[in-house]
C-alpha cells in the first residue's frame, strides 16, 4: 500500500464561463445567473482541454453559471457531477443580482465600505470573507479526504477560487492588508497538486484552449 504521504492528489480548477452577470456588470454571488451564449462555448472549450489531462471525478459548485459550465465536462468525459454548496461565490446578500450602478444608487454606505476594501463591509445578508474563507477550504478539504490519490476536476467562482489560493499558500482569511490579490479569467484552468501536507502549484490561469474564441 501506497503509504499516505505519497499519494499525489491532482486539482483541476475550473472558473465557470462568462456569465450574464460578468457581461452586465453585475453582482454574480448566489444569483442564478446564466452562462451567456460566449461562456457556454468557453465551457465547451473547457471540457476538451480537462478531456486531455483526464480527470476522474468532477465536483462543482451548485450555483446555475458553474453546473452550466460542469455539464459539457461531465458529458464528454462520462463524469457525474458531485455538487458542493461550499464552493459557492461568495454573498453580497442585497448586492447579489444588481448592477454595480444599481448597487450604489441603493445602497450607497455599503457601497462606499465595500469598493474601499473595507474588511468588515459587508450588505445586509451577505457573507463576511472569513466565512468565505471557512466554507472553500473546508470544501477542498473533503475533496481531497473523498478522493485521495485521483485527477479532480473543481468547477467553482473568481472569489471562491481566491480564497483556494490563500488556503493553499497559507495566507490565511483575505483581510485589508492581504499581501495577494489573484483573480483569473472566465473557464480558465488551474492545476494543483497535493501530496501529504505539501502543495505544488504547477499552472495558474492557463486560458490557451479558449486562444481563437471572439465574443462573437
Amino acid at each position: 500500500m501506497t503509504p499516505a504521504s505519497d499519494v499525489r492528489t491532482v486539482l483541476y480548477l475550473v472558473r465557470h464561463g462568462e456569465a450574464e452577470s460578468n457581461r452586465d456588470q453585475r453582482f454574480g454571488g448566489w444569483s442564478p445567473a446564466p452562462l451567456t451564449e460566449l461562456g457556454q462555448r468557453q465551457a465547451v472549450a473547457a471540457a476538451a482541454e480537462l478531456r486531455r489531462r483526464a480527470p476522474t471525478v468532477l465536483v462543482t459548485s451548485d450555483v446555475a453559471r458553474a453546473r452550466q459550465t460542469a455539464q459539457p465536462i461531465a458529458d464528454l468525459l462520462g463524469l457525474e457531477p458531485r455538487l458542493e454548496p461550499g464552493l459557492r461565490e461568495r454573498s453580497l446578500g442585497v448586492f447579489d443580482g444588481l448592477s454595480f450602478t444599481e448597487a450604489e444608487a441603493r445602497y450607497p454606505d455599503a457601497w462606499r465600505r465595500l469598493t474601499a476594501r473595507d474588511p468588515g463591509a459587508v450588505p445586509e445578508g451577505g457573507e463576511t470573507p472569513d466565512t468565505v474563507y471557512g466554507r472553500v477550504s473546508a470544501a477542498i478539504d473533503r475533496i481531497l479526504t473523498d478522493h485521495p490519490g485521483e485527477r479532480i476536476a473543481v468547477v467553482t467562482h473568481g472569489l471562491a477560487l481566491f480564497h483556494v489560493f490563500s488556503y493553499v499558500c497559507g495566507l490565511g482569511p483575505p483581510s485589508h492588508d492581504h499581501p495577494v490579490f489573484v483573480l483569473v479569467d472566465n473557464a480558465s484552468i488551474t492545476q494543483l497538486e497535493r501530496r501529504g501536507a505539501h502543495w505544488r502549484i504547477v499552472s495558474i490561469n492557463d486560458t490557451g484552449h479558449l486562444r481563437d474564441m471572439t465574443s462573437g
